[in-house]
């Protein structure tokens, strides 16, 4: 990837990184885009997978199973109306906002025969055209469904925190659309005064992530288990009920190409998603939101959750520690990056 977001330059006055583009959004412009991948790649996909792809495919799968014994989450419901079941071509995906949704949105709305070019100029969003083509199933349908043999049934994770701060950043930070603006404003009157005692005065219009996660943590300790959460950071183990669902396949953002190579593969969908985009409108409207780990993603990581605590990040993990435990991510580092109050 050729985009450097942080520099080092001549002058010695300090980043605000705050306000850098976050590499795991929608700034990517020049980061990878579905339908051009390197022919390799392309290749790549067309192959039998590799037995180490396999190999952790079937781990990931069997963590899940046995965090869902161990919490005592088996007899978990299905929240069926975030899925999109592709009776033709034996496909189920659990939608995650903020995890490889806009790669796999785009995937379906191919797969439900929407024209490449005609994606390029629509207005209207990609997950409008793909619940046309795919409405939300029914409980039962669903059952049926991923219980058919032949049926691959998908659910791609991104690490929780990360997810979790991109979504903050891109609905809430600076300008929130229409849809977040209330909330954006309900926080910052709920949580300004006791965030200015601890960061000092602030300029921003907007919540930090300091108010963001208090607002959070809050919500979360009046209302417990029957909080309803955003979509766009409910944590992955209510959102999906991987307990109740058991993928086939669980994809990582981190991954995704491999993975998603895996799927497309078993599925022999090749010559369908994987025809390269020249149009280079329509490569700018196809941006995929893929993760890229680094130290670009470091400092964003230090700089927002500097703004916590210890006790606010144990908090924090009431609410997604499960979905770091179920798909296999580390929680160790962040110790390092919240201030610590005993000291």
């Amino acid at each position: 990837m050729r985009l450097t977001v942080f520099k080092t330059g001549e002058s010695k006055q300090a980043k605000d990184w705050s306000i850098l583009p976050d590499n795991y959004t929608k700034w990517l412009m020049q980061g990878p885009v579905l339908g051009d991948d390197s022919p390799e790649e392309i290749a790549n996909n067309l192959l039998e997978p590799d037995n180490v792809t396999i190999s952790e495919l079937e781990t990931r799968a069997a963590r899940v199973q046995n965090v869902c014994q161990d919490r005592s989450l088996d007899s978990q419901t299905i929240n069926n109306k975030e899925f999109f079941v592709d009776h033709a071509h034996n496909l189920v995906w659990c939608n995650i906002f903020k995890a490889a949704s806009s790669s796999w949105l785009y995937n379906f709305n191919i797969l439900g025969g929407y024209d490449k070019k005609f994606l390029a100029r629509t207005q209207q969003t990609p997950l409008t055209l793909a619940r046309k083509k795919f409405p939300r199933p029914s409980e039962e349908e669903l059952r049926d469904t991923i219980t058919t043999p032949g049926v691959i049934s998908l659910l791609v994770v991104r690490e929780p925190f990360v997810r979790l701060l991109s979504a903050y950043r891109d609905k809430l930070e600076y300008n929130s659309p229409p849809f977040y603006r209330k909330l954006a404003k309900s926080i910052v009157a709920e949580q300004r005064e006791e965030a200015i005692k601890v960061l000092g005065p602030i300029k921003s219009i907007g919540p930090t992530f300091y108010e963001f996660v208090a607002y959070l943590i809050a919500k979360h300790k009046a209302q417990g288990p029957k909080m309803v959460y955003d979509e766009h950071w409910a944590p992955y183990y209510q959102f999906c009920s991987p307990c109740a669902v058991n993928f086939t396949v669980i994809a990582k953002v981190e991954t995704l190409s491999r993975d998603s190579a895996y799927v497309i593969q078993q599925l022999g969908l090749g010559q369908v998603l994987e025809r390269r985009v020249k149009n280079r409108r329509t490569r700018l409207r196809i941006i995929m939101n893929k993760s890229r780990d680094g130290k670009n993603t470091s400092a964003l990581l230090r700089h927002y959750f500097g703004q916590l605590d210890d006790n606010m990040l144990n908090d924090l993990l009431h609410i997604y520690g499960i979905d770091f435990e179920m798909f296999g991510y580390e929680t160790n580092l962040y110790k390092r990056y919240v201030r610590h109050k005993n000291l």
